[in-house]
């Protein structure tokens, strides 16, 4: 029989396993880690262990994982994570709901991006041009003067310049109602 194989000192410990229900709801090892990153931040494993937040720490955990939830939001994810208003929200929980917000986000992500490269002729990078403005209006049959093409972008631009990043658009569809 070989001998039992030693961990040789100074080695780092094991990589916490993942959780199946992560695998179930389509994370992504890495979004997982974020995921738990974010909710381990708040965990008090002598009061509470580790599986474990406080109710009112919700709002920022998902602030952690870039979310800005309104108090309307934040109110409606309690109602139904913890119906009982006991005031503590599990991992699972957590991680069921911010997996809809992940894959929300990238829902949000590509529809963004395809709406971005429509305007730049399908250059992804862009940025947005009077050229790309005027090429949309004329496939569109819409007759728009450059000073008002002009306009559009010195609105859209972050730095009211002639051109539009991804984020200028990003922030326009927000500011919208589309996202």
């Amino acid at each position: 029989m070989p001998p039992k194989k030693r961990t040789p000192a100074g080695l780092p410990p094991k990589k916490r396993p993942r959780v199946k229900l992560a695998q179930n709801l389509s994370l992504t090892t890495e979004e997982e880690r974020e995921v738990r990153s974010a909710f381990d931040i708040f965990t008090d494993p002598e009061e509470l262990g580790k599986d474990v937040i406080l109710a009112k720490n919700l709002k920022k955990a998902f602030s952690a994982l870039g979310f800005n939830l309104s108090t309307i939001e934040t109110r409606d994810i309690l109602k139904t994570i913890d119906p009982d208003d006991e005031g503590f929200i599990t991992y699972e929980l957590f991680l069921e709901v911010a997996a809809m917000k992940i894959k929300d986000r990238d829902k949000q992500e590509e529809e963004v991006d395809k709406a971005f490269s429509l305007f730049t002729g399908g250059d992804d990078e862009g940025p947005i041009t009077l050229q790309h403005l005027r090429k949309v209006a004329q496939v569109l049959n819409e007759n728009v003067s450059d000073d008002t093409l002009r306009d559009m972008l010195r609105e859209a631009s972050a730095s009211s310049g002639m051109d539009v990043s991804k984020r200028d658009f990003e922030d326009v569809m927000k500011r919208a109602g589309i996202l």
